[in-house]
């Protein structure tokens, strides 16, 4: 199955897929914050990411292991003082990247087509990951102008349980 050739891949090549990211991610004026992060520990998060892309997509992942995972991370790096906004960019250059590398190694280059939908594909999710990062940065722009002193919860008190 061509997912699980990618998955492989992508698991070999995780390294140099890490490397890659931090040094975008380290670099960029929206993901700032993570600077004052040790320079190991940004790499281990990411290569974590990377090197267990198999088991986070796997069929029998239960979606509530990914939901406590992912809240655990929330917590840490509202503690560690990254902005949600770049929280949030960090998580779309992780699956930017991914894509690049699959592009990158002519994954599907037997197939005009594919290669078409693909890179289309890539515009539409790039469109969103953007409207994301912007809609995050001016939620927190609005919280800090209103004075609202952010609590646990505080998305769900305006949005619901969900």
């Amino acid at each position: 199955m061509i997912s699980e050739k990618m998955i492989a891949m992508i698991k070999d090549n995780a390294d140099e897929l890490t490397n890659r990211l931090c040094k975008d991610l380290l670099s960029r004026e929206e993901t700032k914050s993570y600077r004052k992060i040790n320079e190991d520990l940004v790499w281990e998060r990411v290569f974590d990411v990377y090197s267990r892309l198999d088991s986070w997509l796997a069929r029998d992942k239960k979606k509530a292991d990914i939901k406590d995972h992912y809240i655990k991370m929330g917590k840490k790096r509202l503690h560690e003082g990254i902005p949600l906004s770049e929280v949030v960019m960090a998580l779309m250059l992780i699956k930017r990247h991914l894509w690049l590398y699959v592009i990158e190694k002519h994954f599907f280059d037997s197939s005009y087509e594919f290669q078409q939908a693909l890179e289309f594909n890539n515009r539409v999710v790039l469109f969103f990951d953007r409207a994301i990062y912007f809609t995050t940065m001016g939620y927190e722009e609005e919280l800090i102008k209103e004075g609202v002193k952010a609590e646990p919860g505080i998305i769900s008190k305006f949005f619901g349980k969900g």
